[in-house]
């Protein structure tokens, strides 16, 4: 019976294990960052570009050149966590992107991307 029992405990877990990873990287939350504090300053710095549910259809969006980048898009969920961040520090250079490492705290950034992992759905 014991055998039984730990042979279930490790079915389990393979099963759990298996689900997670059959997510395809589709957890959302970044490891320091506050998403609900990143949605505010996402609406104050961000929506005009990437519109309120990330599409890239901001009032602005559409209209740059290139269009602002659509975080629901196959190409952004691409993207990790890192490269996003990045983006948020660095922007990126002959876009409209601007650079926010300067503008917002390390801390901002990290809820900045927190927020915008939300928006992969």
């Amino acid at each position: 019976m014991r055998e039984v029992h730990r042979y279930g405990v490790v079915l389990a877990c393979l099963i759990m294990g298996w689900g997670l990873a059959s997510m395809g990287g589709q957890i959302v939350f970044a490891a320091s960052g506050d998403a609900a504090r990143g949605k505010s300053i996402y609406q104050a710095k961000c929506v005009n570009c990437h519109g309120p549910q990330g599409k890239g259809d901001g009032r602005l969006g559409k209209k740059l050149k290139p269009p602002a980048s659509d975080f629901t898009s196959a190409d952004s969920k691409k993207k990790s966590e890192d490269e996003l961040l990045n983006v948020i520090k660095n922007g990126v250079p002959k876009t409209s992107m601007v650079a926010w490492g300067k503008k917002l705290s390390e801390a901002e950034q990290q809820d900045v991307l927190a927020h915008v992992l939300t928006l992969r759905k």
